[in-house]
């Protein structure tokens, strides 16, 4: 994988460069337990910023991996019989259970622990494009959504604040060249690769390393300009965000000891990083290069596929379990919502076990985080000599075949992404002005 190193992020580019670090933001957040904007301005803070949202750690390629073809809904009786799978004994068709239905699905997919799985929901839907350049295109819904802005972005803006973020735009982690770089706003985001965040912040003698002493002068001051100035609402909230130094230290130990275990810029170290910035809580959204499979078209027995499936769904895992160490520790401070987007997926049926050709009818959205249901939202169906994405039933998530669902073929990847928002914390209200079209459906979450 490329190392698409900005310069611009070495240490004092990262702590006071990037986005709202400036002034050394992110560490005293990091250390105090107060959002940044509440550091930046002390007696802005209000009841509004203790809401609950998720933060997201989305894989996005330009490839337009194969992962569509191997995933539960692409499997299950004749139906599906000219639907073709790599013959790898590890994408064996399995059963996989998800929270408490059982699906057909690649043997790899239980390489993940079952616990991550009980809330994984695979979204079957389309993106619209066969071209690689339009990533950017897929990441603004198909040029769907609010401003024509990437929805990722105005997502991040809108959780930034219930997150208590150090910065409202998304940092990308892993783009393997500017196709895969976000914008916000109609600016282009620079890539921040893993090395470069280690070389910021890691080491024993880092910045880390002198969080309990800014921890106390900051708590110490804003307390002083609450008692003088401030509400007794405000008082609370400091009292509910602030940190024992005992916390403190337990985040500067464990998130230096993870930074240091970075020693490259590929997909384990990129989903390593990830779970550390998720716990610093820099950014509501943050991105890495999970490879599937890749731009497939001449790959002989799809062993290629196969190989990288296996190492994705490991990739995964190690995700999910970092987070969840964290969690554990108490060192990550809300949820997190893992997901995949790619610029489209690949064809179902069999080219002569040669490789898959473009597919702009079917992808595939991973979802996997708390509060979600695990399960299958739509499914496949054949159409001119190839597969697509089904219409869906937005209060069941049933595949509907023929679009007589009421989420129609052409609304799949309005629905995905609304989903997805909603899955995050984003109102119903707020949705609907950031992505008119599609609807949230309700069976990706527990109805207890």
């Amino acid at each position: 994988m490329a190392n698409h190193k900005n310069p611009k992020f070495g240490r004092r580019g990262m702590l006071g460069g990037l986005g709202a670090l400036g002034g050394g933001v992110l560490l005293r957040s990091l250390a105090t337990g107060i959002p940044a904007a509440v550091l930046m301005d002390p007696l802005s803070a209000d009841a509004q910023m203790a809401l609950p949202p998720k933060t997201l750690i989305l894989a996005s390629s330009r490839l337009g991996d194969p992962m569509n073809a191997n995933v539960p809904g692409c499997y299950g009786g004749s139906y599906y019989d000219d639907l073709y799978h790599p013959l790898d004994p590890a994408m064996t068709p399995e059963q996989v259970r998800l929270g408490s239905v059982n699906k057909t699905a690649a043997a790899c997919w239980n390489q993940i622990d079952q616990k991550f799985l009980d809330q994984a929901v695979f979204f079957h839907h389309a993106t619209y494009t066969p071209v690689h350049g339009e990533m950017p295109r897929v990441q603004r819904m198909m040029d769907a959504t609010e401003k024509n802005d990437m929805l990722v972005s105005l997502l991040a803006k809108e959780l930034a604040a219930g997150l208590g973020s150090v910065q409202s735009e998304p940092i990308t982690l892993g783009a393997t060249n500017g196709g895969e770089l976000l914008s916000s706003g109609g600016r282009i985001i620079g890539n921040v690769a893993p090395l470069s965040v280690r070389a910021a912040l890691g080491g024993v003698d880092g910045p880390l390393k002198g969080l309990t002493t800014l921890r106390d002068k900051h708590i110490d001051q804003i307390y002083a300009l609450y008692k003088d100035r401030g509400t007794p609402s405000q008082v609370r909230l400091l009292d509910k965000w602030a940190r024992s130094r005992d916390d403190v230290r337990n985040i500067s130990t464990s998130l230096i000891g993870r930074l240091e275990q970075i020693n490259n810029n590929n997909e384990v170290n990129q989903v390593r990083t990830a779970a550390v910035l998720a716990a610093m809580n820099i950014s509501p959204v943050i991105t890495v290069h999970i490879d599937f499979g890749g731009d497939n078209h001449s790959d002989p027995d799809l062993d290629r596929e196969a190989t990288r499936h296996v190492s994705a769904c490991n990739s995964i895992n190690t995700l999910m379990t970092e987070l969840d160490t964290l969690d554990g520790e108490g060192n990550l401070p809300q949820g997190v919502i893992f997901a995949t987007l790619n610029v489209f997926g690949r064809t179902l049926k069999k080219k002569v076990r040669a490789g898959r050709d473009h597919n702009s009818n079917h992808h595939c959205m991973l979802m996997m985080g708390a509060g979600l249901e695990g399960g299958v939202v739509g499914g496949v169906e054949q159409q001119n000599n190839e597969w697509r994405a089904t219409s869906i039933n937005s209060q069941t998530g049933e595949r509907v075949t023929g679009d007589s669902g009421d989420i129609p073929f052409e609304q799949t990847l309005y629905s995905a992404g609304k989903t997805l928002g909603a899955a995050l914390g984003v109102s119903q209200d707020r949705l609907d002005e950031i992505l008119p079209d599609g609807k949230v459906v309700q069976s990706v979450f527990p109805t207890t």
